[in-house]
């Protein structure tokens, strides 16, 4: 009889020391151990690490509607195997010197834990064992699946055991968060900055970020920075030379000024801190960097929605549907990635668990948005611009100090400083103007539907905008060569 294991933990990042016997290569040599002991063979491993045995993910239907499960295709896949009784090579890593397809008869886990921890695949694994007559024990003789005494405890055992992790799950969130109310800095590496002890600033680290930050708002470009850095041997803390985007989360964290980092990766970097019951960031026990000013002018720049390249990071503006797609897996924005021959798609940066092709999803959203665009027959006006005033005050301002220089040219030193000011507002107030005329200059006229193709794109984004609250693209339930339109699911206002 032969027989392959089922591990689900990590692999542990530094050799075995002996005082966890329930990583990977020690769970795997102890099952071998106890095959080979009883005369079995043992032909090889089910590897399933980064997978739980327990958190459910959100995932579609075949009627297209959503259920939550947990996902784990090594499983099926081991159970798939066993069912026909020989191993492919999907999941499957054969002892060395057999081939990747080998017959087995069965399969042995070092706990039941290893196994499952949803009744869900119990009773899958139940239905294998029962009806296909394919054993599956486990090293300590907990789980015997072959009696109905034995799958009846095995239920309760399975039951406890999503209840111990439902349990850990829980105290582990309201640990975080206490810590997070308290201002406790969490475990890990040591961030770019401090000391060791993560709390107290380390003073030529700190003068770096500092720098950077000048830099930058001075006009210095990242990669320029990066440069220098590299010729001057700073380092991540992790020993690695720094890349764009390693330097870009550092400078952006709300820790640089002090603030309690907190929160998932859906919440966006620099609004990822701990608040209190009015709102406001709560104090980290450790050093801040930067001053909260200087912090948030590096966040615009580096991660506002004008900055340079913006597209790269909220969603490429050039396709119509970038940012307001949204993953059906995790729910974050889409981004429009570019394919070759002129064609896109829409990618979601987050769980990376969703795509789907540009055209295709364009011109059926762009249907959508004409059809209720002809039934409702909406007639869209372009209001003013509401800062109009504000900009012909500066440039009056602008003109009445050139007139002073003309009358006073001694008193330069004094008006040109406050002219480049105020030229600087009047370009700001202007990129806002452009930037609004650009999205509002619409037509007025009850031919939308006709014009649609001639409008410019940002006022397309906008019509979508208006009759769209979320536009969700679900993953692929299969794989064709044209694209599922039932994946797309759309939320009108």
């Amino acid at each position: 009889m032969s027989f392959e294991i089922h591990p689900d933990r990590e692999r542990p990042e530094v050799p075995f020391s002996g005082t966890d016997i329930n990583n990977r290569e020690e769970q795997e040599k102890l099952c071998r151990e106890y095959v080979e002991q009883r005369g079995g063979v043992y032909v090889g491993t089910y590897d399933e690490p980064d997978t739980s045995a327990w958190k459910k993910k959100r995932v579609r239907q075949p009627d297209g509607s959503h259920a939550y499960r947990v996902v784990r295709p090594v499983f099926e896949g081991m159970l798939k195997d066993l069912k026909n009784g020989q191993t492919p090579a999907t999941y499957f890593t054969p002892v060395d010197g057999l081939s990747a397809t080998t017959e087995i008869d069965g399969s042995i886990v070092y706990d039941i834990d290893r196994l499952t921890r949803d009744n869900r695949h119990l009773e899958d694994a139940i239905e294998t064992v029962e009806h296909f007559h394919r054993p599956i024990i486990d090293i300590t003789g907990t789980l015997d699946l072959l009696t109905e005494n034995g799958r009846d405890m095995a239920r309760v055992m399975v039951t406890m055991a999503g209840k111990q992790s439902s349990a850990t799950s829980r105290r582990v969130r309201n640990i975080h968060r206490a810590m997070a109310r308290e201002g406790i800095p969490v475990s890990g590496s040591r961030p770019f900055g401090w000391m060791a002890d993560k709390r107290t600033a380390d003073p030529e680290e700190a003068k770096y970020i500092r720098d950077a930050a000048c830099s930058l708002l001075d006009g210095v470009p990242a990669y320029r920075l990066l440069k220098q850095w590299e010729e001057q041997n700073v380092r991540t803390p992790k020993g690695n030379y720094w890349v764009r985007a390693t330097f870009i989360h550092m400078m952006i964290s709300p820790r640089l000024v002090g603030w309690r980092v907190y929160g998932g990766p859906a919440v966006p970097l620099p609004e990822r801190y701990y608040r209190d019951a009015e709102g406001n960031p709560v104090k980290g026990q450790y050093d801040s960097i930067l001053d909260e000013r200087t912090w948030r002018n590096v966040v615009n720049l580096l991660a506002g929605p004008d900055r340079p390249g913006a597209s790269r990071y909220v969603g490429n503006l050039k396709y119509l549907c970038s940012g307001h797609l949204r993953c059906g897996n995790c729910g974050s924005r889409l981004r429009g990635n570019a394919k070759p021959k002129g064609a896109h798609e829409y990618v979601c940066d987050t769980c990376h668990k969703v795509t789907g092709a540009g055209k295709a999803i364009d011109k059926l959203i762009t249907e959508l948005v004409l059809a209720r665009l002809a039934q409702q027959e909406v007639i869209i006006e372009a209001a003013p611009w509401p800062n109009e005033d504000e900009l012909k005050a500066h440039e009056a301002t602008k003109a009445s100090l050139l007139d002073q220089f003309k009358e006073n040219p001694d008193m330069g030193s004094y008006i040109w400083p406050e002219v480049r000011k105020v030229e600087q507002t009047i370009a700001q107030l202007s990129k806002e103007r452009r930037s609004y005329l650009r999205k509002t200059a619409r037509p007025s006229e009850l031919d939308i539907v006709e014009r649609w193709p001639s409008l410019e794109l940002e006022q397309q984004r906008d019509i979508l905008d208006e009759n769209f609250e979320a536009i969700i693209l679900n993953p692929a339930t299969k794989r064709g060569p044209k694209f599922d339109s039932s994946r797309l699911q759309v939320v009108y206002r």
